[in-house]
């Protein structure tokens, strides 16, 4: 009797072994797989699957993209997931990590800032701040917790949203924490004035440091998030005329990627012989060959890159396409109107998501 008690045990081993193996891609296979029957059910919905689940596939997926159009950001699904509410109309997504997304509002009115969580479909909106009156502004969030996170299920937790903006006489800095519920005093940046901040470049954490497009994408701010220090320094050898992004190498490194009409192409920030640092290029795209269009309806200022999944997002009349770096596969993903140029700007989207059903 002693060894037939042991089977269910066994069994529901076996069951988690196979589930927890399902591609994070498709999170309804983990939804139909929980609709199985109640153990099943406990099974995912429980916390110990969501912590193996992210640790043993690591990079979160990516689960779609906000698409900004003249007056509304749209959460696109790559795949099965679909959020609470898909338009956020009179918003504009400028950036997404850690399971949420932070937007903020698109035309002429007041300017605020607003945090949604996908997943659960949470909102919060934050209390206003002298640099969002400023003209030129960019921010992004991410885990309050850093480098003491594997950011594999954070997204209930703390927050921080950074933001940056761009005056006459210096760049300012100011932190926003959840915990606190408030900004905090300026960080000035006084030897750089006159450095317009990128608004349509995501930001980007590679390392422990946070990275803005600035300067007519001539150069880059970093901001350590655990010294707090900040640096600018020069982006690749003729830089104007080209949209940049900034991208995470496969090694964790810093990388940006360059495009000017259907040119595409990838920077390494690399030491150098001499013992410094200094800029390499790794490769050259042309994207004349992949897309379907032409070089005059490429939007120059609209390149996006999706860190981990190594997609990138570029705009044209025609619409959005995405190109896989890896594959080397294309694919139209959004329709655009060639009157308008409708499309203003995307933000991937990347989470585990794992249902939370009532066993």
């Amino acid at each position: 009797m002693a060894a037939a008690a042991r089977v269910p045990a066994l069994m529901d081993e076996l069951v988690e072994e196979i589930i927890v193996r399902l591609p994070p891609t498709e999170p309804a296979n983990l939804f139909h797989a929980a609709l199985v029957c109640k153990p099943w059910c406990r099974l995912i919905s429980g916390p110990r699957f969501r912590r193996r689940f992210g640790e043993l596939h690591r990079t979160p997926p990516m689960l779609g993209f906000l698409c900004n159009r003249i007056d509304v950001s749209r959460f696109v699904p790559t795949g099965a997931f679909r959020p609470p509410h898909a338009d956020n109309r009179g918003w504009n997504a400028i950036d997404a990590r850690h399971g949420r997304v932070l937007f903020r509002t698109s035309g002429w009115g007041p300017r605020r800032l607003l945090i949604w969580n996908p997943v659960t479909g949470e909102e919060r909106q934050l209390p206003l701040v002298g640099p969002l009156l400023a003209r030129d502004w960019n921010a992004a969030v991410l885990c309050a917790a850093g480098g003491a996170c594997d950011h594999l299920n954070c997204h209930r937790g703390p927050f921080l949203v950074v933001l940056v903006a761009t005056g006459d006489e210096h760049i300012t800095l100011r932190v926003y924490s959840s915990e606190t519920g408030s900004w905090s005093e300026p960080t000035y940046v006084a030897q750089f004035p006159n450095y317009k901040v990128d608004k349509l470049a995501v930001p980007a954490i590679v390392g422990n440091a946070l990275h803005f497009v600035i300067d007519s994408s001539r150069r880059i701010l970093k901001y350590d998030l655990a010294t707090r220090e900040t640096y600018v320094f020069l982006q690749p050898p003729v830089s104007y005329g080209y949209h940049t992004t900034i991208m995470t190498m496969e090694d964790g490194g810093l990388g940006v990627a360059r495009m000017k009409g259907l040119s595409l192409s990838l920077w390494s920030w690399e030491a150098k012989s001499d013992g410094g640092m200094g800029w390499a290029q790794i490769r050259a795209i042309d994207l004349a060959k992949l897309l379907s269009v032409n070089a005059h309806s490429v939007c120059s200022d609209f390149v996006v890159f999706a860190h981990g999944v190594g997609i990138f997002f570029v705009g044209t009349d025609d619409g959005l396409f995405s190109f896989d770096l890896k594959s080397g596969q294309v694919r139209k993903i959004c329709e655009g109107d060639r009157r308008y140029n409708d499309i203003r700007g995307v933000v991937p989207y990347m989470s585990f998501y794992t249902p939370a059903l009532e066993a």
